[in-house]
């Protein structure tokens, strides 16, 4: 239900800044950012991670015979990083603390 503009200002959930627009229990759009900030930093960290993890299985366990393997390792590796960042990003965005 969408807040009339009689309504006071409500305020943010981390910072305590008195905005409009912004419903109960919601973060300003500065401590927002500063929240996706994190939690991408973490994603990143995380893909890294695990990317790292699936290039060295690539490289020590897939067989160089069949080249068509390798080139199907590399497609492994790179959905692996823009996987993981992107379901940490959401689960940090769920997850961190305000």
């Amino acid at each position: 239900m969408p807040l009339p503009d009689a309504f006071p200002e409500i305020p943010c959930a981390k910072c305590g800044t008195r905005m409009h627009g912004i419903r109960w229990g919601d973060l300003c759009p500065k401590c927002a950012s500063e929240r996706q900030a994190r939690a991408n930093r973490l994603a990143g960290r995380a893909g890294l991670v695990a990317t790292v993890v699936v290039a060295l299985y690539v490289w020590l366990a897939v067989p160089d015979d069949p080249p068509i393997a390798r080139i199907y390792g590399v497609i492994a590796i790179l959905a692996t990083y823009v996987l993981v960042r992107r379901i940490v990003s959401r689960l940090a965005m769920e997850l961190l603390p305000l």
